[in-house]
């Protein structure tokens, strides 16, 4: 009996060491001191493939500037008691390295004349991370390119750069201004109708696309809703200056505005009047269309 109460007493003490060591392990946390503070440009998604990260913007042209914001980071265990400045370049050597990685879709430089950030930023003293504002000039750039703004950290107050994120290329798309979501009605005429194709329409919508700097990718549809055939690669093109718009197929050359009709475009609302024909008897077509802006696509 005397021998079983020791086992018993041996259990029990072996019992408690074990769960004070795995409550122990449980509540842990990492080691950091170990870790080199860097100064580093966070991304949420690091690429993988040893090129260069990426931030994405999308920009819709208009008169004032674009705000865009990226941030500075001191990763480290503890914030620092002091400033620390930091410099940074716009350096065409990481475009190069991006485009290199990415040869199917090559980005265009930003021009100089199409934004404006600052090359020096602080970060304040028992922080870790700051804004670093980009105001670009989306008037300046072509929707029909594809940009990119490269920046790297160039010196930190003498703190460790991070290898890995000490650079970026910021990606910039720009829709032009009349780009977006549109609701749509009118009414089209096709001769010969015998399908009821031709007819009044509304409550439909459309996703019209930049294509340029004032044209817009756009597709008509017969009374049905489904698309008219015929004529693809079809465009409203605007005159900035009268708000004129002229209709353009890539695909029917026949297509011309109907004169008739004043093809415009309203700012004030944001609206298209647009009417237009192709073809020719017996086989004749004719569309007149309101489209309104409703949101961004």
């Amino acid at each position: 009996m005397k021998n079983k109460n020791i086992f018993s007493g041996l259990a029990a003490m072996l019992c408690i060491v074990s769960l004070s060591s795995c409550l122990k392990n449980k509540n842990e946390q990492p080691d950091f001191s170990a870790t080199t503070p860097v100064v580093e440009i966070p991304v949420g998604s690091p690429v993988g493939d040893g090129s260069v990260n990426s931030l994405t913007t999308s920009l819709i042209q208009q008169d004032a500037p674009s705000d865009y914001i990226y941030y500075i980071n001191y990763a480290a265990s503890s914030t620092k008691s002091t400033d620390i400045k930091v410099t940074l370049s716009i350096d065409p050597a990481t475009l190069d390295k991006y485009n290199a990685a990415h040869t199917d879709a090559p980005l265009t430089m930003v021009p100089t004349n199409a934004f404006s950030t600052s090359t020096t930023i602080t970060i304040p003293a028992n922080t870790r991370r700051v804004q670093v504002p980009v105001k670009f000039v989306s008037t300046a750039l072509d929707p029909a390119l594809s940009y990119g703004l490269p920046i790297k950290i160039t010196d930190a107050s003498g703190e460790v750069i991070s290898k890995n994120f000490g650079a970026v290329v910021i990606k910039v798309a720009v829709r032009n201004r009349y780009d977006g979501k549109y609701s749509l009605k009118g009414y089209i005429f096709r001769e010969g109708d015998t399908d009821g194709l031709m007819g009044y329409f509304k409550g439909l919508s459309q996703d019209l696309s930049s294509n340029g700097a004032t044209a817009l990718n756009f597709s008509q549809v017969w009374k049905t809703g489904a698309g008219a055939g015929g004529i693809d690669g079809l465009t409203i093109n605007v005159n900035p200056t009268t708000n004129k718009v002229t209709m353009k197929s890539t695909a029917n050359a026949t297509l011309v505005n109907d004169p008739a009709y004043d093809s415009r475009y309203d700012p004030a609302t944001k609206t298209f009047y647009i009417s237009f024909k192709w073809g020719a008897s017996p086989a004749s077509r004719a569309a007149t269309d309101t489209l309104t802006y409703v949101s961004a696509r």
